[in-house]
């Protein structure tokens, strides 16, 4: 045999050996796999499916907003006011979700472009860095203008150790969006007035914004120069007085009720003797006790028994039908309440109570004349449980109805309680304005959401364990199972 056909015949013996047809079996399945990664890239590619990977869910809108969006019927569009190349990104991703919705449209238009388009809507100036937003009602030309700075907002803290500023970022794109859909949708606006004249506590700042992106109107009202309740008062809003209302106050409040107003009213505690306000809760059917209330074998914020944590006693009444028994308030400082005797109260009435204190707490009356171990230490001289820290009233007389809520602490809606854990406190107001307004409202009010870094903290033992692990223990592991698997291979 020639040497040329013995060349030949090794050639053709290679492409027929185990290894060669091995190899091309390998290589085929390869190439299969490439092709379906990049086949899989390409589909899911058109379906613009997006992962919110953030850890307070910054792209993803909230339950209540995506249940409110489904059951919207108006033709809603979304303006998104903004140069091209200055968006930010983070505002985008989240207008982009609302254009998901099958009634809403999100367009982008280039203030350059259309320099006298904003104008159609608001006679506010837009932000110079751009990203504004405006919300239209197509099917009745109502709208309204959010200003980038409600939506990203930066606040600061100064460090007088190191004389620097500490900076945080929140954003609040789906509270003021969601909210300007409901405004451009409602047929009425509700009004609150706010009392002012006896150094009411003022409501914080977290609570007024929740308030008011749920499209309630807060004014204040100076009832010193005031003969009546305004006409376009919705609900009455009065947050424990300091001092006692007068006479005349007292009367203007219960034209104002018996006309088929609303109202709020915070019962706090007050060393201060006031039988004209406790005259108006008793008109719905509340005693005042006079005293602050303790828990020390119900349940408080740990070292702070007069701190309540008081669960729900009825989760079927108007202002308590969306929560559960297991939910609870946070009560700071709170006045104990008791209702009247049946026979005591007006037959036009009927109260609920919402929420209640345990059976072992108590009031103390005139506090702030004892020592810290006589305040806490239960006597005989103490009032005695349950007290009522909720209480939800509705008064019908002559084809006109009133409703009241009553809350025993005005503390209760302080900015310390606003998302704090899972306490119902802010809900639970929410739910009581809701009520007062009407079956068919239902507020939606998205709280802010920050935007600072988290940075993971691992304590020191914790670290030190994981460094041994990643830099010795995982490495020998490999180690061994390679000589595990060479040893086997040898010996085969």
């Amino acid at each position: 045999m020639s040497t040329e056909n013995k060349t030949m015949r090794r050639k053709a013996g290679s492409f027929s050996s185990r290894n060669f047809k091995t190899g091309m079996y390998s290589s085929i399945v390869l190439a299969f796999v490439v092709a379906i990664v990049i086949l899989i890239n390409l589909f899911v590619s058109q379906l613009d499916i997006k992962v919110d990977l953030t850890d307070n869910d910054i792209y993803t809108l909230t339950d209540d907003t995506d249940s409110y969006l489904k059951g919207l019927s108006a033709d809603i569009t979304i303006y998104y006011i903004v140069q091209e190349g200055s968006e930010y990104e983070v505002l985008k991703n989240v207008i982009d979700e609302y254009g998901r919705y099958p009634n809403i449209k999100v367009q982008w238009k280039d203030p350059e472009l259309y320099p006298q388009f904003a104008s159609q809507y608001t006679d506010s100036e837009l932000t110079e860095t751009g990203n504004d937003v405006i919300v239209v009602n197509n099917d009745t030309g109502s709208s309204r203008f959010i200003p980038f700075d409600d939506m990203y907002i930066t606040d600061y803290t100064m460090d007088y150790s190191t004389y620097s500023q500490n900076y945080s970022y929140t954003l609040d794109a789906e509270g003021q969006i969601t909210s300007a859909i409901q405004f451009v949708t409602e047929e009425s606006h509700t009004k609150m007035y706010v009392v002012s004249a006896h150094e009411e506590v003022e409501l914080g700042n977290g609570i007024k914004e929740l308030i008011e992106k749920a499209n309630i109107q807060v004014e204040t009202l100076d009832v010193l120069s005031a003969t009546e309740v305004p006409k376009d008062c919705n609900i009455l809003f009065i947050n424990s007085p300091a001092s006692d209302i007068s006479e005349s106050e007292l009367n203007m409040y219960k034209t104002y009720l018996e006309n088929g107003g609303a109202a709020i009213f915070t019962a706090g505690y007050s060393a201060e003797s006031m039988p004209n306000y406790d005259s108006l809760l008793a008109y719905y059917g509340v005693e005042a006790t006079g005293g602050v209330v303790l828990e020390t074998e119900g349940n408080y914020l740990q070292n702070y028994p007069t701190y309540l944590v008081d669960p729900f006693a009825s989760v079927t009444d108007d202002i308590s039908s969306e929560f559960t028994v297991q939910d609870y308030v946070i009560v700071p400082i709170a006045q104990g309440l008791k209702l009247q005797d049946k026979e005591d109260m007006r037959s036009t009435i009927t109260v609920s109570e919402i929420v209640k204190t345990s059976e072992e707490s108590y009031a103390k009356t005139n506090p702030d004349e004892k020592s810290e171990e006589e305040t806490l230490a239960k006597t005989e001289n103490d009032i005695e449980g349950p007290f009522d820290t909720v209480i939800q009233a509705v008064d019908t007389y002559k084809d006109k109805t009133s409703k009241v809520a009553i809350f025993a602490s005005p503390y209760m809606f302080a900015d310390d309680w606003i998302g704090y854990y899972s306490c119902k406190n802010s809900d639970l107001l929410l739910d009581a304005l809701d009520w007062m307004r009407g079956e068919d409202t239902n507020s939606i009010a998205v709280p802010q959401r920050s935007l600072d870094t988290v940075y993971l903290e691992v304590p020191l033992n914790a670290a030190s364990m994981w460094a041994v692990i990643t830099i010795a223990v995982v490495p020998l592991a490999i180690i061994a199972a390679g000589f595990v698997v060479w040893y086997r291979r040898r010996k085969h």
